[in-house]
C-alpha cells in the first residue's frame, strides 16, 4: 500500500429503523385495502346537507349553501377578542339553519385557563395581532362578552339539531395533542378521549384528526381519538388542524374495519390481525346479499387554508350528505 494512503473502508449502508408496531400497522393497512366492504343501509329520502370548514385563521372564504354549517376550530390567527368576534359575526350571518363551532389551538381567548397560566403567550399574541387603538380597548373584554348570534359553541359538550322529522346529535371538542404552546392541548401520551364521546353521537366535531385519518404524511393525529371513534363510530367525523390533510374518506367498522382501527389506535395486537385475515376471507366467500348492512363513517379534514404563517385560502368547503 502506498505511503499516506488509507485502506479501503467498507461501505456503510443506511440502517432502516422501524418504530414499535410498525410491521403490525403496515400489515393491517394492507389487509384493509383488500377488504370488500359490506352493504350499507339505504340512504334517507331527504338527506341533510352538511357543510364543513375548518382553520379559516381569520379569512372569510365563500361558503356554499346547506342545512348545517360546521367549523372545526382555528377561527383566528392569534385568538384575540376582535378576531373571534369578527369570525362569529361572519358565521352567524350565513343562511344555514344551524351553525356549530368548536375552538382550535389558535383561539386563545376561548381558553381562559391557558391564558392565566401563560400570560406571556397571550401578550405575545396580542402584540402580533397589531390591534388598532379601538381594538386595544376592545381586547380588555373576555370570552363572556362575545356575541355568538346564531352560532352554537361546543366545548366537550353535545347538541341535538332538528331537521324536519330527523334529528342529529353532535359532540364537539377542541382538544389536540401538544405541539408548541397553544390552547386546548394535552401531552401526546395522555389519553383524554376514553369514554368521552356519547354512544348516540351522529357527528363528531374535533379540531385535531384521529391517527391514520387525513392527518398528514407524518401521521400527526391522535391514536387515543382513533380508539375512541372505533368504540362507537359516528356517521361523520369533521376536523382540521393538519392543513395538508385536507380531504375526505370513508371507513366501515365491521370486523375488519374495527380491528384495523384498533391496531391503528394502539389497543389491539397480532390477535386482531388474525381476526382481520379470517374475516376478510369470509367476506370474499359469502355472497354480498347475505352480509349484514353496516353504516359507513365519513372522515373529513376541512382545513381551508394552506401554510403555517401566511394563511391563504386554498381549499373549498366540503359538503357531505347524511
Amino acid at each position: 500500500m502506498p505511503p499516506g494512503e488509507e485502506p479501503n473502508k467498507p461501505l456503510l449502508l443506511p440502517r432502516q429503523v422501524k418504530l414499535p408496531r410498525h410491521r403490525l400497522r403496515s400489515l393491517s393497512t394492507k389487509l384493509q385495502s383488500l377488504h370488500r366492504s359490506p352493504p350499507q343501509p339505504r340512504a334517507p329520502t331527504r338527506p341533510v346537507d352538511v357543510v364543513c370548514i375548518s382553520d379559516t385563521h381569520g379569512t372569510q372564504p365563500p361558503i356554499p349553501p346547506g342545512d348545517v354549517l360546521f367549523h372545526a376550530g382555528d377561527l383566528t390567527q392569534w385568538g384575540t377578542f376582535s378576531e373571534i368576534q369578527a369570525q362569529l359575526s361572519w358565521l352567524s350571518a350565513q343562511p344555514h339553519t344551524h351553525k356549530v363551532v368548536i375552538a382550535g389551538n389558535h383561539d386563545l381567548l376561548l381558553n381562559p385557563d391557558f391564558r392565566s397560566k401563560h400570560p406571556d403567550r397571550w401578550n405575545e399574541a396580542m402584540t402580533a395581532a397589531r390591534p388598532t387603538e379601538e381594538e386595544v380597548i376592545e381586547e380588555q373584554r373576555t370570552e363572556k362578552d362575545l356575541d355568538w348570534g346564531e352560532v352554537v359553541y361546543l366545548r366537550n359538550t353535545s347538541t341535538t339539531l332538528i331537521f324536519g322529522d330527523r334529528t342529529l346529535t353532535i359532540y364537539g371538542s377542541p382538544f389536540t395533542p401538544q405541539h408548541g404552546l397553544s390552547a386546548f392541548q394535552y401531552p401526546k401520551d395522555q389519553d383524554v378521549w376514553s369514554s368521552t364521546i356519547p354512544p348516540n353521537t351522529d357527528i363528531l366535531l374535533t379540531h385535531g384528526p384521529p391517527w391514520g385519518h387525513l392527518d398528514g404524511v407524518k401521521k400527526s393525529g391522535c391514536s387515543f381519538l382513533t380508539r375512541e371513534i372505533a368504540r362507537s363510530p359516528p356517521r361523520l367525523v369533521v376536523f382540521g388542524h393538519i392543513h395538508i390533510g385536507y380531504g375526505s374518506e370513508e371507513r366501515v367498522f365491521d370486523t375488519v374495519g374495527a380491528a384495523h382501527e384498533g391496531i391503528a389506535g394502539g389497543r389491539a395486537g397480532w390477535g386482531s390481525l388474525t381476526k382481520m385475515a379470517v374475516a376478510l376471507v369470509w367476506g370474499r366467500v359469502l355472497p354480498q346479499r347475505w352480509r349484514r348492512e353496516i353504516r359507513r363513517t365519513t372522515f373529513v379534514n376541512a382545513a381551508v387554508v394552506e401554510g403555517w404563517e401566511q394563511y391563504k385560502v386554498k381549499n373549498a368547503a366540503v359538503i357531505v350528505k347524511i
